[in-house]
């Protein structure tokens, strides 16, 4: 199986000689008195792992990059750079440890992309066939892609988290857990969680129930205030048959008076129309009575005449027979039958018949006058019952409107109270549905879940178990044989009680045989791992001496000296894989050949001073 090696840890700057750290290909130790600079090597090396941030120390001034080199798997030298300010990185092929360094590079994102491989994250994890991997997020089953920084803390353990009383596979954040344990899980069995199907994590099913229960609950509220009673809905269905019986009641009998006043209606129009049509023949009938009295008038008066003009001729002889008035002729000697100016018989003749006439017609109109006259009192009397029946009428709808407004009126109120129950009674309906909903949603299972150790055989966790056993037991730890992995807690339990219940001092010991025995367990097993461990202080925790204090019993003080001795000489020919340790004492017997050791003295006069040269002058990094 692929593995990385690490070869140097180098800042450099424009003005200022590289400060390089070596490591060596198997053991390489870093010691020294504190200050000198060992803790920020893993500070560092975490910082060139994808880190955020690397905080600035005084010693650091002048330096603007970091460049780190590796030795890949296809014995390949590369180097990573990153400006000491942060950002993303360049990796330059082979090995470089100084300015001026080479134009091509191939540039690499400090995040990680599940997506975009050109990151550092992939790149690494690509070399020891780790990329692509699928890690599981939650109980739910949801995967993300396996990201370094999740699996750094398993391979690089900085002094703080050595002694934490946190477990060596997590990081204490509750919701990275699922996440760290499942990484864990990746390198002890060389199994991914990509054939997990996802389903819906019970912290998304808790936040859509409390979602439906906030809509619910405001709809209710909205009906429950527009709702204008407290009866149940069988009481308000009740009420509103009964209203709806009286409604029915009520529109039959305006009905009714309805179609009497239209009834009614009916015969006041036709009584209008007759007293108009009436009215219309009567003025005719005055009308003509008019004229024809005219006309007698003058009937009467050319008859009058007529009798003037025959009384006029009596008198004169004109009508009489005898001798000619005008030429004396005896009536024998008269032509009676020839036209005659001076003919005056027949002038008394067609007097006589005129007035015949004349008196026959004013007769004839006397007549006609009389008839008009009787139309027009029996027209009149029918004008009259028409105009009766009329008023009649009117009277009626006057009543019958009368009787029908308050029957309107009541109608409209039944109408609007029936209409309030009705929607009452459907927002009852309504808020009885949400209720019932409500309750659905109360009574909704919880999704299936998946433990955080869900796949782990403990087969695996066993055997990891007596690694770390036999190598606190090569180490002359007291409770080895005590000491194993717990597949329920994910931590290290030893001598009956968990990692965290014991001292600073021995939760370091058993964080650093996690470290060192999971490795090992990847190598021995082909199974995926960067190759190489980074401890920090993992045998020496700082207690001032108390002459005075009683002696300690509880197993937490233990003998570094010789427990120390142990330790390095177990990781010199037990462990195959690379190893850097930063120690502030020097190992007890001196380490073998093939291994690397850094000494830092914090002494000017005297071999290194820290991981930056030191000027006496200034008192400060260079």
């Amino acid at each position: 199986m692929e593995r990385l090696n690490l070869s140097h840890l180098t800042f450099i700057g424009p003005s200022v000689n590289p400060a390089t750290v070596e490591f060596g290909p198997n053991l390489t130790l870093v010691r020294g008195p504190s200050d000198t600079g060992k803790s920020y090597i893993a500070e560092t090396m975490n910082f060139m792992l994808g880190g955020k941030t690397l905080y600035k120390i005084p010693e650091q001034e002048g330096y603007d990059a970091i460049l780190l080199g590796i030795r890949l798997p296809d014995a390949e030298h590369v180097t990573l750079y990153r400006a000491t300010k942060g950002g993303d990185f360049r990796l330059y092929r082979g090995d470089h440890r100084a300015y001026p360094l080479p134009v091509e590079h191939e540039p690499l994102a400090a995040k990680h992309s599940g997506k975009d491989f050109k990151n550092l994250s992939h790149y690494l994890l690509g070399q020891v066939g780790l990329d692509e991997k699928a890690i599981r997020t939650n109980a739910a089953g949801g995967t993300v892609s396996l990201s370094l920084r999740v699996l750094v803390p398993l391979f690089l353990v900085d002094e703080t988290k050595i002694q934490a009383k946190i477990a060596p596979v997590l990081t204490g954040q509750f919701t990275t857990k699922t996440r760290e344990i499942s990484t864990f899980r990746l390198l002890l069995q060389g199994e991914d969680d990509s054939a997990i199907e996802s389903g819906e994590s019970e912290t998304a099913h808790r936040r859509s129930k409390v979602a439906k229960h906030d809509v619910i609950d405001t709809l209710l509220a909205e009906l429950r205030e527009q709702l204008q009673t407290d009866e149940t809905l069988q009481a308000v269905n009740d009420r509103l048959g009964r209203l709806q019986a009286t409604v029915n009641a009520s529109t039959d009998s305006i009905e009714q008076t309805a179609a009497a006043r239209q009834q009614w209606g009916h015969t006041l129009s036709n009584s209008e129309r007759l007293v108009a049509a009436t009215r219309r023949s009567l003025a005719e009938l005055d009308a003509l009575e008019a004229r024809f009295t005219l006309l007698y008038e003058q009937y009467t008066s050319d008859l009058a005449r007529l009798e003037a003009i025959a009384e006029a001729g009596s008198l004169l002889g004109y009508f009489t027979p005898g001798d000619c008035v005008f030429c004396g002729a005896e009536p024998e000697h008269q032509h009676l039958s020839e036209d005659c100016a001076d003919d005056t018989t027949a002038f008394a003749a067609s007097v006589r018949e005129e007035q015949r006439k004349t008196t026959a017609l004013r007769e004839d109109l006397l007549h006609a006058i009389s008839g008009l006259r009787t139309d027009r009192a029996e027209k009149g009397q029918r004008l009259q019952t028409y105009t009766d029946q009329a008023a009649h009428a009117r009277s009626a709808i006057a009543r019958l409107d009368s009787e029908l407004s308050p029957q309107q009126l009541e109608l409209r109120e039944l109408i609007n109270s029936s209409s309030q129950l009705e929607r009452d009674a459907e927002t009852i309906r309504r808020i009885q549905r949400l209720e019932a909903l409500r309750a659905e949603v109360d009574a909704e299972p919880k999704p299936d879940t998946m433990e955080p150790t869900a796949g782990f055989q403990r087969s695996a966790v066993n055997d990891l178990s007596h690694l770390i056993a036999a190598r606190l037991r090569s180490w002359g730890f007291p409770e080895a044989d005590n000491t194993s992995y717990s597949f329920e807690s994910q931590d290290i339990v030893s001598g009956n009680q968990l990692r965290a219940a014991h001292g600073k001092g021995v939760r370091a010991i058993l964080h650093a045989a996690f470290t060192i025995s999971l490795a090992q367990y990847c190598l021995d097993n082909d199974l995926p791992h960067p190759g190489f461990v980074v401890l920090d202080s993992p045998l020496v925790v700082y207690r001032p001496p108390d002459p005075n204090a009683e002696p300690d019993n509880s197993g937490d003080v233990l003998d570094t000296t010789t427990l120390a001795g142990r330790f390095f000489a177990d990781i010199q020919t037990n462990f195959t894989g690379q190893i850097i340790v930063l120690e502030n004492e020097n190992p007890p017997n001196g380490l073998e050949p093939g291994s690397r050791d850094v000494s830092f003295t914090k002494n000017t006069g005297r071999g290194r001073y820290g991981l930056f040269p030191h000027s006496q002058a200034s008192g400060v990094a260079t």
